[in-house]
Parts: C-alpha cells; sequence; structure tokens
C-alpha cells in the first residue's frame, strides 16, 4: 500500500474461545500498565473432563517492521534491553497501546508508521509499500503477546530516532541482505521478533 498504509486491510490475531478451547476461569494475580499476570483454567479440545490450570502473562500486541532502502539495504536499531542487560541489534518494533478488543488494521498500521518514525527516523518514501507479513508469537508457552510483522519499502531515514522516554536506541545501520544474513549466522542478531521477520521474508522469498 502506498503512502500512509491507511487503507491496508489483513487478518488480526484473536484469543477467543472456539473449536472446543474454553476459558473456564480466570482469577487476576497482578497488573501494572504493561502486563498482567492471571491464574487460568482451560478446557481444550483434547482434554474435556477437568479444566487445565495455567498462569498465563497477558500483554499487548505489538509490531515489528523490516525497513528497506530504495538500494535495497535493511535498516537496523542498536537498542538497549534492561532484563538481559545488552545492546541487541534489531528491527524497529513496539507496542500497540489500545485494548486487544479494540484493535483494527488502521491502528495496527498507524503504530508501525510510528515506530518506523520514532525508532530510527524512518518514512516510507512516495509511492513506498508497507507489506503485511502476518504475526507470530514470541513466547506462546506463557503469555498471549503477539507481533504483527510489515516489511516497509522503500524507507528514507529522514531524521534521528526519538524513541519512547524509557528507550535507548545507540545507534542505526545499514545492512544488505548478505549481512543480514552473515549477523544471523553468527549469532549477532538474537531477537526473536527480528528473526521472525528474517524467516518470514525468506520464506516468501522477499530477501
Amino acid at each position: 500500500m502506498a503512502g500512509d498504509g491507511s487503507r491496508l486491510e489483513f487478518p488480526l490475531f484473536r484469543v477467543e474461545d472456539h473449536d472446543g478451547w474454553e476459558l473456564v476461569s480466570s482469577r487476576r494475580l497482578f497488573e501494572n500498565p504493561h502486563v498482567s499476570v492471571d491464574e487460568n483454567r482451560y478446557l481444550t479440545p483434547h482434554r474435556r473432563q477437568e479444566p487445565v490450570p495455567w498462569l498465563v502473562v497477558e500483554r499487548k500486541a505489538a509490531v515489528a517492521i523490516a525497513p528497506v532502502t530504495a538500494d535495497g539495504e535493511f535498516v537496523l536499531i542498536s537498542q538497549e534491553r534492561l532484563p538481559v542487560r545488552q545492546t541487541l541489534w534489531e528491527f524497529p518494533a513496539g507496542q500497540i497501546d489500545v485494548p486487544l478488543a479494540e484493535i483494527t488494521p488502521e491502528i495496527v498500521v498507524e503504530t508501525a508508521l510510528r515506530e518506523l518514525r520514532e525508532e530510527c527516523g524512518g518514512v516510507l518514501a512516495e509511492g513506498g509499500r508497507l507489506e503485511p507479513l502476518g504475526w507470530f508469537l514470541p513466547s506462546q508457552g506463557f503469555t498471549d503477546e503477539h507481533v504483527y510483522l510489515f516489511r516497509a519499502e522503500p524507507v528514507c531515514v529522514a531524521s534521528r530516532p526519538e524513541p519512547d522516554g524509557s528507550e535507548h536506541i545507540s545507534d542505526v545501520r545499514l545492512a544488505s541482505p548478505g549481512e543480514l544474513r552473515r549477523m544471523i549466522a553468527a549469532n549477532e542478531i538474537t531477537t526473536a521478533l527480528t528473526l521472525a521477520l528474517f524467516a518470514r521474508m525468506a520464506a516468501k522469498g522477499t530477501l
């Protein structure tokens, strides 16, 4: 989709009862603006007699974007990640700041374009396209978090990053498809969202 991508349509991920899956009960144990922790009990298609207890961390949905310049190079950011005490190379990403039930394709696209601008100073060039690449589940064993994936091309890096006040981005660099492959093979890129975008683009033959 050219321009701001505001009319882009794509399916949304939903966490809901269906086809034998049923949330029987839920008790909130902890909540803050970023996460909540629930003690849930489920019936599943193959476990119908006794509800299965499970501790679930609820997180906001998110977006991740693979920006590509007119020269075919990818834009990577170097961002501090406090839980692992490392600064990591990755693609721009960020959370969608509305409740899950209120998310629309338009809101997802707006978030993707905002994160592109804030985290690497990138904007879609004239005639640029934001391509939806589905979603992925980064830690499905304990959280319902899901991340919408996009490829943005061509992107112009028009300004310095302006990250959220709680974030620190130390560098922005370009990487050719070959260099991106090398960094991943050498374990220099280890973040799930970047690996998921790489895998999705490789599967679609767009690397």
